[in-house]
């Protein structure tokens, strides 16, 4: 069992030491519990504070208490701090550090709390190396996609520790812009190591450690330099620093940028996510990032101009090695930091460190559920940050390849929580994107606007949040904004007002489908009458009729399709059977509606027989995978053949042709429970074990499972937030109770 203890006394100070089965397991920052660089508003003054020790210390039921205040000379303010130590379970450890003052308008704070083992540990270990070499072992500068690292100690134990997420603790991992040329680095590098191994160096001089890293960030300065011609310019670069050019470019060619050496020899190509891409004639943002240079001397950033791009407005920035902190610690308010300390008797296999580090968070917050239930909350806390520094509005991001948010999958995270705040704040936000035409944004990023208003379902899911948010929550909708998204839809997509939609794209997830003309797809017509039902709860005034003539149009979408039997018919208009007539295509997205619908209304559109007639033509793996999008007939797209639009298209069972989604096949096996099919609890189950099983060494939250026959192709993107929305799922058939979630919020009746 791991445990903790109070040492020291009155006169040295009071610290905790960390315990497992009654021995010493570790300590914090040199016998004491955290350490501090403080700034004051105008950055003029700097103190720091290493190893701060208690004036006392209280044992509370099932907890330990250290409190102290200190003098801070520098600023003329005390500084009141307070750790508590809380025993979650007999394998976690919780503890909350909270700092106040009422002497000065602002104090920017860096705070680290760094576990030392008390006996040289067999290893390191992070989320994605079991065996870390040492230094950041999550954020900008690593690569790991979870924050947990910790050791293993001499006697094998696996030790770990947790943050709390990224709005908690106040972090984000924004290494990225999104622009209008696409996605180019962020010159500010902020939380750049919340997490840390001791490196090799420190490894040898017997300095052992993991560190959690909150507030800090790099400074950076413009610095200047020489324009040498040809797209060349120089400047003097120092050992240790990195560096960032930021500029305008325009042109026909196609090129990037690249570090060279003082002989023009090119060093790497810098830190950007896309090159230049030829055809633009209007001038483009651009930015660049190096990593650390290994020695002083000149350098110089080459634009290949050469090929026919002229850039302008060129700007280099120097990034310090020296951290700055930048939290905000105000006058008379607490700031309040979590960490998570957990001890488990295994191996740290690149599995169990994964899957150990999630299960141990989600105790640790207080989540009670089973384990995937534990992954997909632990994940989905991991993606939610601060929007970006000085910004204090929650970001939540689809995973961390990401670094925006984006609304259908921040919708479908979202309504897996119980956490009011979140619901509220993040649609009230997505409302504020409206532009004059009522269109609602799919984008909220930092350091940089988004338009993407596009004829895809945004709407309609703003309607169905909002009806959301009222019948769970008690939150009182903007009856404004919703009467506008109301008028666009049917403005837009229902002219002649017969309910019967016809429109470019399924509206939903699929946006891959995209045709030149309008269609009839079965997702639209459905989510269309889901989004009428939502607004005439939320008091516009829709005639029943009007509702009814929407939802006879998609239980149209259900017929007799010849050899292919009955089911609802994703996309009745293609031509990619022979002759150019319509293939029989089944989608997860076109029971999506009949599940919004029974979920929020108890109401069904369809009929038993319509809803298991379609789910009896999809192929069922043993694992209980089903393919998002396939041909009824069970044979597959082809690179010719295949309902992809600009030339996208990717292996039978990968992406959107015919991968296993969580989010989309639940959903689906939800709407088949709901109407009676037999099947449902065992594919259910066979599903949720999948995600955790199906490729044994990432038992995570996946954006989708590969159906090729190799569990290693599937998504790379790892821990993916929408599919949280299972929790409610399981709530909505009464395998979970609300208050296991610790965000739980009442409702609260509105006027």
């Amino acid at each position: 069992m791991i445990s903790f203890r109070a040492s020291g006394n009155a006169s040295s100070g009071f610290y905790t030491e960390i315990m497992h089965d009654g021995k010493t397991l570790a300590r914090h920052n040199n016998s004491g519990e955290l350490s501090l660089l403080l700034e004051n508003g105008d950055r003029a003054d700097r103190e720091e504070i290493h190893c701060w020790r208690a004036e006392e210390a209280v044992e509370t039921e099932g907890g330990l208490l250290l409190r102290g205040k200190m003098r801070l000379n520098r600023f003329s303010a005390d500084l009141g701090v307070t750790v508590h130590y809380e025993q979650v379970t007999d394998r976690v450890i919780k503890k909350t550090v909270r700092l106040h003052q009422n002497d000065i308008p602002r104090l920017y704070v860096a705070m680290r709390n760094s576990l030392e083992p008390a006996r040289t540990p067999r290893s390191y270990w992070s989320f994605d190396h079991n065996e870390h070499h040492g230094g950041p072992a999550y954020g900008i500068l690593a690569e790991d996609v979870y924050p947990a690292a910790g050791f293993v100690s001499e006697d094998g134990l696996m030790v770990g520790l947790l943050t709390d997420s990224g709005w908690s603790n106040k972090w984000s991992r924004l290494a990225w812009r999104r622009t209008s040329r696409g996605n180019t680095a962020a010159i500010q590098v902020t939380d750049p190591a919340i997490l840390r191994t001791a490196t090799l160096q420190e490894r040898a001089e017997g300095r052992h450690h993991v560190t959690l890293a909150l507030g800090e960030s790099y400074g950076h300065a413009r610095i200047p330099y020489e324009n040498g011609g040809n797209g060349r310019y120089a400047f003097l670069g120092r050992r240790g620093y990195r560096y960032a050019i930021a500029m305008e470019w325009r042109g026909q060619g196609v090129g990037t940028v690249v570090l060279c050496d003082c002989d023009g020899n090119s060093l790497s190509k810098l830190d950007d996510d896309n090159l230049f891409a030829g055809g633009r004639e209007n001038w483009q943002s651009y930015v660049g990032r190096t990593g650390e240079l290994h020695e002083d001397g000149h350098y110089s950033f080459f634009v290949d101009e050469s090929s026919g791009l002229d850039s302008r407005e060129v700007r280099i920035f120097e990034s310090a090695p020296e951290t700055v902190p930048w939290h905000e610690l105000r006058q008379g308010e607490d700031m309040v930091r979590t960490a998570f300390i957990f001890a488990e008797q295994c191996d740290a296999t690149p599995r169990d460190v994964r899957l150990h580090s999630q299960l141990k968070l989600a105790e640790g917050l207080g989540f009670q559920g089973s384990d995937l239930e534990k992954v997909l909350y632990a994940d989905f806390k991991m993606l939610t940050w601060v929007t970006e520094p000085g910004v204090d509005e929650p970001l939540v991001v689809p995973s961390t390849f990401y670094f925006e948010m984006y609304f259908r999958d921040v919708f479908w995270m979202l309504n897996g929580s119980k956490d009011a705040f979140l619901n509220e704040n993040i649609l009230r936000r997505i409302g504020e994107t409206m532009n004059e035409r009522h269109e609602v944004d799919n984008i909220i990023t930092g350091y940089h606007g988004s338009i993407e208003h596009t004829d895809n379902e945004m709407s309609y899911i703003y309607l169905i949040w909002s009806y959301l948010n009222q019948k769970r929550f008690g939150i009182a909708p903007d009856m404004e904004k919703v009467k506008q998204s109301f008028d666009l839809i049917t403005g837009k997509f229902d002219p002649d007002g017969d309910g019967v939609i016809v429109t470019n794209n399924p509206q939903s997830a699929m946006d891959i489908m995209w045709q030149n003309h309008k269609c009839r797809f079965a997702s639209s017509q459905g989510y269309y009458a889901v989004a009428l039902m939502a607004a005439q709860k939320l008091g516009i005034p829709v005639a029943d009729a009007y509702i009814q003539s929407a939802v006879e149009a998609y239980r149209g979408y259900y017929a007799e399709y010849g050899s292919d039997g009955k089911f609802v018919h994703n996309f009745p208009d293609n031509q990619l059977g022979k002759h150019g007539e319509a293939a029989g295509i089944i989608a997860n997205i076109d029971l999506e509606p009949e599940f919004l619908s029974a979920y929020l209304f108890d109401r069904p559109m369809l009929d038993s027989q319509m809803v298991i007639d379609t789910l009896e033509k999809y192929p069922v793996s043993p694992e209980g995978l089903m393919p998002n999008l396939c041909k009824v007939d069970g044979t597959r797209f082809t690179k010719d053949v295949n309902p992809f639009n600009g030339g996208h298209f990717w292996p039978y069972g990968i992406y959107a042709n015919g991968a296993s989604w969580l989010r989309k096949q639940y959903i689906v096996l939800a709407a088949g429970k709901y109407h009676g099919w037999t099947k449902a609890d065992e594919i259910m189950n066979k599903r949720c074990e999948a995600e955790l099983n199906f490729d044994a060494d990432q038992p995570l939250s996946r954006e989708y499972l590969s159906l090729t026959g190799d569990p290693k192709q599937s998504a790379p993107h790892r821990v993916f937030g929408w599919n949280l929305i299972v929790l409610s799922i399981h709530e909505w058939f009464g395998s979970r109770k609300p208050d296991w979630d610790p965000d739980f919020s009442p409702r609260k009746e509105t006027a």
